[in-house]
């Protein structure tokens, strides 16, 4: 299989996490809506109760669908070693931001599952519940840092043909500005920044959605014009070449 195959694939991956993810947190376990943070122990561990099976089918689902956030992630960060060369900070920084990224799938997927595990204990479904929701919404400054890194990136990228178009970094900064809204989670129980208010929840994630799927559209676009690229780059090398060896002879 060629590495540009590999690459496409690793790309794609991505949209294998959504549709599970989807149908294990949302469809299994019904968690969106979310239900709201002033809701007490005693009717968050009734709603675990009643779909228990659901909500551990559906956060095993969700755990392993965080795992294709992996080859994503080294099909981005490909395309920055193209920009950056071997020397490449920003790459590294953002393949270790997406190692975290994963972690931040996974470990709350684990907490609504230990919630579920022994769910007579009101008081502590609540808890799990709690430290679920939280670092699933409020942790997003890896994601922040990949947004602007690659933002940066693109903006440094000066050749005639970059990888990633101008408006990308624009995307970019929008996005980080978009999911960084989830800060109030930590601070609010209701209004728009709570766990299932309008900026704290629905903004959040929506942004988040569509600057992973515009990411990786725009990967997948620089993936297929590599080789071509590479081309381009060959004959223009060659071509210096011989007119610096034709300048010498004339010189000569």
């Amino acid at each position: 299989m060629s590495d540009k195959r590999v690459q496409l694939w690793c790309a794609y991956s991505v949209f294998g996490f959504i549709v599970l993810f989807l149908i294990g947190w949302v469809g299994f376990a019904g968690f969106v809506p979310p239900r709201s943070p002033m809701e007490g122990a005693d009717d968050i561990a009734q709603f675990y109760r009643a779909n228990l099976l659901g909500i551990r089918i559906g956060m095993v689902l969700s755990i392993f669908a965080s795992a294709l956030l992996l080859p994503w992630g080294g099909a981005v960060s490909a395309q920055i070693l193209r920009i950056e060369g071997p020397r490449a900070p920003l790459m590294w920084a953002w393949v270790a931001a997406q190692g975290c990224v994963v972690i931040e799938f996974v470990y709350p997927c684990t907490f609504w599952l230990v919630a579920a595990f022994r769910p007579d204990d009101a008081t502590r479904v609540q808890t799990f519940n709690d430290l679920g929701w939280l670092p699933f919404l409020g942790i997003v400054c890896t994601g922040m840092f990949q947004m602007v890194a690659l933002a940066v990136v693109t903006f440094r990228d000066s050749r005639p043909d970059p990888v990633f178009p101008r408006w990308f970094a624009f995307f970019q900064l929008w996005c980080a500005v978009g999911v960084g809204l989830t800060f109030g989670v930590f601070i609010f129980k209701t209004g728009p920044f709570a766990w299932n208010g309008i900026l704290g929840f629905w903004v959040a994630v929506t942004v988040y959605f569509l600057w992973v799927v515009g990411t990786t559209l725009m990967t997948i676009r620089a993936i297929n014009r590599d080789d071509e690229t590479h081309f381009d780059q060959d004959i223009e090398s060659r071509i210096t070449t011989l007119e610096r060896a034709v300048a010498r002879l004339g010189s000569n």
